[in-house]
């Protein structure tokens, strides 16, 4: 009742300005009550626990609230100020980011949008675990395979410098979103509406078979799809037996064994592979949590490095 009086009688400007300064920390705390406590157990006996880095990331998730990003840099995007316009036309929200415009879908409000984008830009900050690349220089002239690329920011970092993007994205509530982004680049974009995977049936396709009479060489992949890492790279072993000058960036949080697995299918196709340095907080609605290393990225040798 006291919530359908609310938002009938307080506009949506004023509701978002609520939630942005104190209601979504204090619905975040009631709807993760169990573990807010634990962390704070971390915080409050941090004196007496080992000096491990990941006692000062539950640390600071007991002082701040559960993040993915547990550490000091993401307190600085908390309340940072963004471009943030609604086009009438398209009627979708977008953010101006970098001088291009990042639209986002039509059911999301102006405050969801805000958040979301000042997670995006948290996670690609250079001290953050979650970077897919240090330099973005390193993708000049590549074919971009896009696998998970929701809004799609990072294939908009580097529109410039690559020759092809091939957007693989299934949520339908992005598509239109990521047409009115990429409208500028629309002859070099693709967007491929199916899941990438192991298997080819209507739904699902392997990076082997969709490449198959492509180019192969020059190719940066760049994969975050939830928990189907593995299963999608199994899709692509002759990809990555066969590309010449391959380079990739692949998420491996998601799944408890993805580092230990991911990096055993590199080995076994002899490339070199660095893991980004630090934690990412993962969980999920089925009680999977933990502090877990977040990407594996090629490592470039000294003949790799762009000057």
């Amino acid at each position: 009742m006291l919530t359908k009086l609310y938002r009938k009688y307080i506009s949506q400007k004023t509701r978002d300005k609520i939630y942005e300064y104190f209601l979504g920390d204090i619905l975040f705390v009631k709807r993760n009550f169990a573990e807010v406590v634990e962390k704070k157990f971390y915080w409050l006996f941090r004196l007496f626990l080992p000096d491990t880095e990941k006692n000062r990331r539950y640390a600071f998730m007991g002082k701040h609230g559960l993040t993915h990003l547990p550490y000091p840099f993401l307190l600085e995007y908390k309340k940072k100020m963004l471009d943030c316009q609604f086009d009438k036309k398209l009627e979708m929200f977008f953010v101006n980011h970098n001088g291009k415009k990042l639209f986002f879908p039509k059911a999301k409000s102006r405050r969801e949008v805000i958040e979301e984008y000042r997670r995006l830009i948290a996670e690609r900050d250079h001290r953050s675990p979650h970077q897919y690349v240090k330099d973005i220089n390193r993708l000049q002239g590549k074919t971009l395979l896009d696998v998970g690329a929701a809004e799609a920011m990072f294939s908009l970092d580097v529109i410039e410098l690559v020759t092809k993007v091939y957007l693989f994205e299934c949520e339908q509530e992005w598509i239109e979103p990521l047409k009115a982004t990429f409208e500028p680049w629309k002859n070099k974009v693709e967007i491929v509406q199916k899941y990438v995977s192991d298997t080819n049936d209507e739904n699902n396709i392997t990076i082997d078979k969709f490449l198959e009479g492509k180019d192969k060489s020059n190719l940066f992949i760049k994969m975050d799809i939830e928990g189907y890492e593995q299963a999608a790279l199994r899709g692509a072993k002759h990809t990555f037996s066969e590309a010449q000058e391959i380079d990739f960036s692949i998420t491996t949080y998601h799944r408890e064994d993805d580092v230990e697995k991911i990096s055993a299918f590199l080995q076994q196709h002899n490339l070199e592979y660095e893991q980004t340095e630090g934690f990412f907080y993962w969980w999920t609605k089925g009680g999977d949590k933990g502090l877990r290393r977040a990407i594996i990225r090629r490592k470039l040798i000294y003949d790799d490095i762009i000057q």
